[in-house]
């Protein structure tokens, strides 16, 4: 399990409010149950403050899974290692 998904499944089930073991990256955040655009908006929120990444709101709402949302952030990091995210 990469680095990100060690750190960002406790943020999705947080936010999801279901248990960390049921979170894997093939998670599709529609089948969390009550998932909607304000659970959306407080794991991105999470996502940004944790990572220090500032996601591509369009893009993030496209994602359909943890798996994704995992590379999506991983993908920001290594295109800023050696700058400052924020």
């Amino acid at each position: 399990m990469s680095d990100v998904m060690s750190t960002l499944r406790p943020l999705v089930a947080r936010v999801s409010q279901h248990p960390v073991d049921d979170i894997a990256a093939d998670t599709r955040f529609i089948g969390l149950g009550r998932w909607g655009s304000l659970a959306a908006m407080r794991l991105l929120a999470a996502v940004e403050q944790t990572y220090g990444v500032q996601l591509d709101l369009r893009s993030y709402m496209k994602l359909e899974t943890v798996g994704g949302l995992a590379d999506e952030i991983t993908q920001y990091l290594s295109a800023t290692s050696g700058t400052h995210a924020r």
